[in-house]
């Protein structure tokens, strides 16, 4: 990528690499799949928008030969407008002069070993933040901008006020410490199915690892139907077998499973939800940036080279009901 030269108050920088876009989507897309495979947009302000709408119920009850149109429906009434915040994801590096000079195993620079492990740890902060409950919030100078989470989107502690009752998500699975059953699936997809008809693209659940595993032993459990695929690996130099079920097969759609680490976290802690989960219809769901993700160098005021690296975006939930959820 290009370096360029900014100035920040009247500062000369240096070896800015602007645009980490491709590096973000590539990095470690298994370990952020909701941000993975979210649509990549464009925010155009801190709030934007966006519109849905549905169908109205099917009417078939005939009209009268000769009969002239009198009365007409407007057939946008229904379309509602949506929105949601953005929010500012920054992590910082500094490395002294010192360390930076002496040779270090397996590192050939630190500067930029210190900034490659900014982006990463940044990319977990998005991911977290987008599989979260957190509601949206404004900046007043004391008090952040904050996205909304999926998990809020979906109704997590409350529907939000702003989604009317029609555009709300209906799919949802308490499990109150119960393990995670084939039929609650087949539940939630079935009232995914009442609520859209088939999804628009390839579900996927991102769950948690406590429901990864409760989904890998539908299969095992005695008298089950269920139509599993699975992805078995023998390697030829080896007499184990790793059985990892990666799909699951249901009458309203296929799933892919995902397991991931940061649903439903609240910032700064380390426990992890382990029975959560996210069944996210790719085609209704969006990341919009309103600064694409970029790295600068500061300047050195003796203590050694720092810079930062950043991303301002925010969480389009394009159809809440095209969702579910699990907790």
């Amino acid at each position: 990528m290009a370096l360029t030269k900014s100035h920040i108050s009247g500062t000369p920088l240096g070896s800015n690499r602007e645009d980490l876009s491709d590096v973000l989507t590539i990095l470690e897309p298994e370990r952020t799949p909701l941000l993975s495979l979210a649509k990549k947009g464009k925010a155009n302000g801190t709030f934007f928008e966006w519109q849905t709408d549905e169908l109205s119920t099917p009417a078939f009850a005939g009209v009268l030969e000769g009969a002239d149109e009198t009365t007409f429906t407007d057939q946008v009434a229904n379309r509602a407008k949506l929105g949601n915040h953005v929010q500012v994801f920054r992590q910082n590096y500094q490395v002294s002069n010192i360390q930076e000079l002496v040779d270090v195993a397996g590192v050939d620079s630190e500067f930029a070993n210190a900034e490659s492990k900014a982006v990463r740890q940044m990319k977990r902060d998005i991911e977290a933040a987008l599989c979260s409950s957190q509601d949206r919030d404004q900046d007043d100078g004391t008090n952040p901008y904050k996205t909304r989470g999926l998990f809020k989107w979906l109704g997590e502690g409350g529907q939000p006020s702003d989604v009317p009752a029609a555009y709300q998500s209906v799919a949802s699975v308490s499990l109150g410490g119960s393990s995670f059953t084939e039929a609650n699936m087949n539940g939630l997809l079935q009232d995914l199915y009442e609520a859209n008809g088939m999804p628009g693209g390839q579900l996927t659940l991102i769950a948690g690892p406590t429901l990864k595993r409760d989904i890998s032993n539908f299969a095992r459990q005695e008298g089950t139907t269920t139509a599993l695929n699975f992805q078995v690996t023998q390697p030829a130099e080896s007499k184990s077998i790793s059985l990892v079920v990666n799909l699951y097969d249901g009458d309203f759609g296929s799933v892919a499973v995902v397991p991931s680490l940061f649903l439903n976290r609240t910032s700064g802690s380390d426990t992890v939800d382990t029975n959560a989960g996210l069944l996210v219809d790719p085609e209704y769901i969006a990341v919009n940036m309103l600064k694409a993700e970029s790295s600068s160098e500061l300047e050195n005021k003796g203590g050694g080279r720092r810079g930062f690296c950043e991303t301002i975006a925010g969480l389009a939930c394009l159809a809440p009901k095209a969702h579910g959820k699990i907790n």
